[in-house]
């Protein structure tokens, strides 16, 4: 895409001209072709000195190029009394912009504008009549390549495709299709490794150690091509760092589904690549084969998420319970704590749990809350036990009293989801109103391009806003299972369990979802703890 010229009498007649990369080494054809109208065109006029300034491989509409801010610095500083451009389109495709230029800063400069293939000279005051319609036309063009493009793309990756240069780790791309992945049966397995151990309650940093210990190389081995200047040593083919571990057990992509997108840029305008947070993306389900069932995937970025926010244990106990406790009373995490006093004693019978907010800010912001770790992988053990015989016994029994404690929930969830999405929508389309209202202010004069500046750049962020939180609601209404696929799962994961007669941290991660404790209780001489396991799924089963 080209753009714009100018010239002086006051100073060498300024042409500008500026032009999107056509793909040629060294300056575009394009550009060629518009220097030879310009200059036919000054030399018609009879003006023999002159200028051009070019920014070849810039986007039109992108105002910030370094040639057409030089001839803005040119027009302030008084040296340019005239520009000339091929065409509209060529000073640039926001029409927006490219209108207030044209009808107030070139006036207010004393600068003539001239577009040689629309007929333009703000010297005749009739042909400037067309030229915002040919603006507005100039954009409309630019915005639609921009859809088309970010359309096909996002139909493609919609319909489940892959549309990366490089298949991600554990797959490989299919040689009779290039965006269908298959399982690498060299590197599956780590894959799966990897969600076994972080199952298992082991860390991003203990899960590298592992995979070092043991002598897996990491996924750059396997792709030398373009990393392997990064493997110096025999110890950088196993040296994982966190940042590859997160990234490989944070990607839905080995649970069988695609992000629609990582990356969006909301208008043709923008210039940022539009990075979208983890937990706002799309996904859909793909073709491709999973390395991970979605269960173990779904449940391990719940851990991810606890773990972020409770230290580990350095006593050496296995805490089962990691970021899974909460005090009954403030909700805050119950941390884990090891009597020292005694070494002898087992370390299961001196490790305990006692509220967070208790320890750190005294009895005056909470209470203890104290619970030991034996009493507490005991309790649990016995509720897994006895759902999971009741589930073995008569399941649709059971099914039928997770249901009728689930509906409720479920109802006002999604209601709550819909009510949020319609005030959105009533706010959006009132900004909508509000910016036309003010282009309308402006193209009359009423407020200065100043105003319409910061005003229009206000009511873009908050479209843009509204615009996103919409998106991130309906996301979340879709993803919505219903009540009866999750008893059905709950009871599977509880039927597996109906043998067991020793806690792991892979069961609990497995079924629980939290576990209030409460501050004990003194009821008729008897020590009393209410204690309440809020399973996956489905929540508390009473």
């Amino acid at each position: 895409m080209g753009h714009f010229p100018c010239f002086s009498r006051r100073f060498p007649l300024r042409l500008f001209v500026c032009s999107s990369d056509d793909g040629n080494v060294g300056e575009s054809m394009s550009i060629g072709s518009q220097k030879a109208i310009l200059k036919r065109k000054a030399e018609e006029m009879g003006i023999h000195s002159y200028k051009f300034y070019v920014d070849d491989g810039y986007s039109g509409t992108n105002f910030n190029r370094p040639s057409f801010q030089q001839i803005i610095a040119d027009i302030e500083a008084g040296h340019v009394d005239c520009v000339i451009t091929k065409d509209l389109s060529r000073l640039g495709r926001n029409y927006l912009e490219s209108g207030a230029y044209i009808e107030v800063f070139f006036p207010n400069h004393h600068v003539r504008y001239i577009a040689v293939n629309d007929g333009v000279d703000s010297a005749n005051s009739g042909e400037m009549d067309i030229t915002p319609f040919k603006n507005i036309l100039n954009e409309f063009y630019s915005r639609d390549i921009s859809k088309k493009v970010k359309t096909g793309r996002y139909i493609r990756a919609s319909q489940g495709k892959f549309m990366g240069a490089y298949a991600p780790f554990g797959y490989k791309k299919d040689p009779a299709d290039k965006n269908h992945l298959i399982a690498d049966e060299e590197t599956a397995p780590t894959v799966r490794y990897i969600f076994q151990l972080a199952l298992e309650g082991y860390g991003n940093n203990k899960i590298g150690k592992i995979l070092y210990e043991e002598k897996i190389p990491k996924p750059a081995y396997y792709n030398q091509e373009v990393f392997g200047k990064f493997l110096i040593t025999e110890d950088d083919i196993y040296n994982w760092k966190q940042s590859t571990i997160i990234r490989i057990l944070r990607n839905p992509l080995y649970k069988g589904y695609f992000w629609v997108q990582r990356y969006d840029r909301k208008h043709f305008k923008q210039q940022s690549r539009g990075y979208i947070p983890i937990k706002e993306r799309v996904t859909i389900p793909s073709d491709h084969e999973a390395l991970v069932d979605e269960h173990t995937w779904n449940t391990v970025q719940e851990i991810l998420d606890r773990h972020t926010k409770v230290k580990p244990c350095t006593s050496g106990y296995d805490n089962k319970f990691r970021g899974i406790l909460k005090c009954a009373d403030c909700g805050n995490n119950l941390t884990i704590h090891t009597d020292g006093r005694n070494p002898d004693r087992p370390l299961l019978e001196k490790t305990y749990y006692l509220c967070r907010i208790y320890r750190a800010r005294g009895a005056k912001f909470c209470s203890k809350h104290r619970i030991s770790a034996g009493d507490l992988e005991e309790l649990v053990l016995s509720d897994i036990q006895f759902h999971a015989g009741k589930v073995i016994k008569d399941r649709e029994k059971f099914m039928r009293k997770v249901l009728g404690q689930m509906d409720i929930s479920s109802a006002n969830s999604k209601a709550n989801i819909d009510n949020k999405v319609a005030v959105l929508e009533k706010k959006l389309k009132e900004s909508d109103k509000q910016f036309i209202k003010l282009y309308g202010d402006w193209s009359k004069q009423i407020i200065s391009e100043q105003q319409f500046r910061l005003l229009s750049a206000h009511f873009e962020q908050e479209k843009k806003d509204y615009t996103e939180q919409i998106e991130k609601l309906k996301a979340m209404a879709e993803n919505l299972e219903d009540s009866a696929d999750k008893a059905e799962r709950l009871a599977d994961e509880m039927a597996e369990c109906a043998e067991i007669k020793e806690l792991t941290t892979e069961i609990v991660n497995r079924l629980i979802e939290k576990i209030e404790v409460s501050e004990p209780q003194t009821i008729n001489d008897e020590k009393v703890q209410n204690i309440r396991i809020f399973y996956k799924f489905v929540g508390e089963i009473n």
